[in-house]
């Protein structure tokens, strides 16, 4: 707790030297509230007078947090109380002025063991928190944010900044618990990480070591040849892109293989993909992309395909058949629906990549579900599927079937666009060649999302073709912060 507290003080004096004028510190019976009052301790030993308060029981302070509690008003430190009968007090509330003059306030309400949803008078201190004229700084993570899912119990601080401790908390890379979180701070407090935490954080040094620079003597052989199977009559463009995705992330050769009739349309339009029609009959279809795949290193089964009869006789054959790795994205995934447990009999390694929407059909469940615990769902896809699986959108997860999981970080509005989904396929199946699929699609994750930042010019307005385009430069990036 010392610890702790000593960092979080350390970053505030640091980041927020011109806000300690008139600094508000809020606690909470518990441990969080600890932390809280040890950083009131180090501004007041630095010369600043903390305006400190204590919301609820008194008598419920205990351990550590007592400790530090006592410590500080042995200083000559005041600490107000707070509770239900004192908020509506005739003479108001003790917790009206520190809020009212504050130039900088700190949470310490809530931390890591919040598990119910925050009503009464921690409720409204949180509300008179938000509406506060002064920014907040939150410990270890935002008062009311589920530490696991990201979600909001009820109500949450607002933070500016949160100083995190040991290491970094799942719920501070979801949303709506990362927007709330503000600017993330990692404060070492002197005790190891978690070896079997199951989800990690991904970072350029993840990609750096899964993609090695190639050697001087590469040739086209070296990259691989990807199988794009995606695209009916007048629904191309999604096999176009996942097609740009994969030769921009180092696919040595892609042939666009769509369905019968819509070859015309493909012709031309990118003079580096080579393209295949597909027989019209079933069989032959099946037969001809069996004799394809002996030639080829992985695939990519789905975008624009359709949803009819004939599509999905294609999918439920090549998702199970393919004897080599394979994307399933797109119709492929609403085509196998609640029948994911099948993926497991699959002859090769399979990567799903569903948007929330698609998990949702996926798994029987709705959106919003999906959306209010995004690591569960996307644990539970890749557990039933026995497949690596990736949800897509804001902070992307992949998740492996034995538990594991990595976040990406990176938050870029301007992916939100039609046609960003169908160039990461290309980039996972690019990278599926030369590594095990969790580690492809985990540096395909990465290296799309900094795509997309390299190449927005603000938080929209971005072309999916214009992420594909930048995935070099992304990965010269990645090499050159690592």
């Amino acid at each position: 707790m010392e610890n702790a507290g000593l960092g979080a003080f350390e970053f505030i004096r640091s980041q927020f030297a011109e806000l300690l004028k008139r600094v508000a510190v809020v606690g909470g019976v518990g441990q969080n509230g600890g932390d809280a009052w040890v950083v009131a301790r180090h501004l007041f030993n630095a010369g600043f007078t903390p305006r400190c308060v204590l919301v609820g029981d008194r008598a419920k302070v205990r351990g550590d947090a007592a400790v530090n509690l006592n410590a500080l008003e042995l200083l000559g430190v005041t600490v107000a109380n707070v509770h239900e009968r004192s908020l509506s007090g005739a003479f108001g509330s003790p917790l009206d002025a520190p809020i009212r003059d504050a130039t900088l306030i700190i949470d310490g309400l809530f931390g890591t063991g919040l598990d119910r949803e925050v009503t009464g008078v921690n409720a409204s201190v949180i509300k008179r928190l938000n509406s506060a004229a002064a920014p907040c700084i939150a410990l270890d993570i935002p008062s009311g944010v589920d530490a696991d899912s990201g979600k909001i119990l009820g109500v949450a601080v607002e933070a500016r900044a949160t100083v995190t401790f040991a290491c970094h908390k799942r719920g501070l890379h979801q949303h709506p618990g990362a927007k709330l979180a503000g600017r993330l701070h990692l404060v070492s407090i002197g005790v190891p990480a978690p070896k079997d935490a199951p989800w990690s954080q991904l970072e350029a040094a993840d990609v750096v070591g899964w993609l090695p620079p190639r050697g001087l003597d590469a040739h086209k052989g070296v990259g691989g040849h990807v199988l794009v199977i995606a695209g009916a009559p007048g629904r191309t463009g999604a096999a176009v892109l996942s097609g740009l995705g994969a030769l921009r992330s180092g696919a040595g050769l892609v042939t666009l293989c769509p369905r019968h009739g819509a070859q015309s349309s493909l012709d031309g339009k990118v003079i580096e993909l080579m393209t295949a029609d597909l027989p019209a009959s079933i069989p032959s279809a099946i037969d001809f992309v069996k004799s394809e795949m002996e030639k080829k290193h992985a695939a990519v089964v789905g975008p624009g395909l359709g949803l009819d009869d004939d599509a999905r006789q294609l999918v439920k054959h090549f998702a199970l058949e393919l004897e080599k790795p394979c994307v399933l994205d797109a119709d492929a995934l609403t085509i196998i629906g609640t029948e994911l447990g099948d993926l497991k009999q699959a002859k090769a390694p399979r990567v799903l990549t569903p948007h929330p929407a698609e998990a949702a059909r996926l798994l029987g469940i709705t959106t919003a579900e999906v959306q209010a615990d995004r690591y569960a769902a996307a644990t539970k896809l890749a557990a039933v599927s026995g497949q690596v699986t990736v949800l897509k959108g804001a902070r992307t997860l992949i998740a492996h079937p034995d538990g594991r999981g990595h976040v990406c970080p990176l938050d870029v509005p301007a992916l939100a666009v039609a046609g960003t989904g169908d160039v990461l396929t290309g980039v996972i199946a690019a990278l599926l060649p030369g590594l095990a699929p969790f580690e492809a699609a985990s540096a395909a994750v990465y290296l799309h999302a900094r795509a997309g930042a390299l190449a927005a010019r603000a938080d929209r307005g971005l072309f999916a073709h214009e992420v594909a385009d930048a995935v070099p430069l992304a990965l010269t990036s990645c090499r050159e912060s690592a």
